[in-house]
């Protein structure tokens, strides 16, 4: 399993995954600017990783978890935020189908 999937991260190409994240990541956080949601993380240029942390003002991260759970869609809550941690093989639809799940 371990070579096969260094295989296809070999093929891929490292740079063409982590820019292929960041657009992800971008359009994640881009759609969620006039919601309730705070994003936590850092999106400065040189700071930004594909890793997404986010709070809502009334929902616990663990309750977050759990609705988006119900829908087929994984995250993490993680101390007072919810993770989301895309990876090369999720799209734009799954990231919008997200986004719709995410409680107001």
């Amino acid at each position: 399993g371990l070579n096969a999937s260094l295989q296809i991260l070999h093929e891929a190409g490292v740079r063409a995954i982590q820019k292929y994240l960041e657009n992800l990541t971008d359009h994640l956080c881009e759609r969620l600017q006039d919601t309730n949601y705070e994003i936590v993380s850092s999106r400065q240029s040189g700071e930004k990783s594909q890793i997404v942390c986010l709070r809502h003002p009334q929902l616990s991260p663990m309750e977050l978890y759990r609705h988006l759970k119900n829908a087929d869609i994984i995250t993490a809550p993680r101390g007072d935020r919810l993770r989301i941690s895309p990876h090369f093989y999720n799209t734009i639809e799954e990231i919008e189908t997200l986004i719709k799940a995410l409680p107001q």
